[in-house]
């Protein structure tokens, strides 16, 4: 079987470097957004018999929010500066 081009040690080009590094940050930072304002994705607004109403959530939906959110930029911080050995 024919080695990959990862396998031979051959070097991705510039552009791809780039997107492989720009995309886990990208998605890092949304990961912190969520864990810094989960409110804004656990309220809901709902419309009741007087008017409108708006539904807050519990802490612990929003304790797990904010850990997911961190999970999340973790990982994908991993995976734009770790070793390429790190998620496999």
């Amino acid at each position: 079987m024919p080695a990959t081009a990862l396998q031979t040690g051959a070097e991705m080009p510039a552009a791809f470097q780039i997107l492989f590094v720009l995309v886990p940050l990208l998605v890092a930072a949304l990961g912190f957004a969520i864990a810094a304002v989960p409110h804004r994705l656990a309220r809901w607004r709902i419309r009741g018999a007087d008017g409108t109403a708006q539904v807050d959530p519990n802490q612990t939906l929003l304790l797990v929010i904010r850990i997911g959110g961190v999970v999340v930029a973790i990982i994908a911080l991993l995976m734009a500066f770790g070793a390429s050995g790190v998620m496999f």
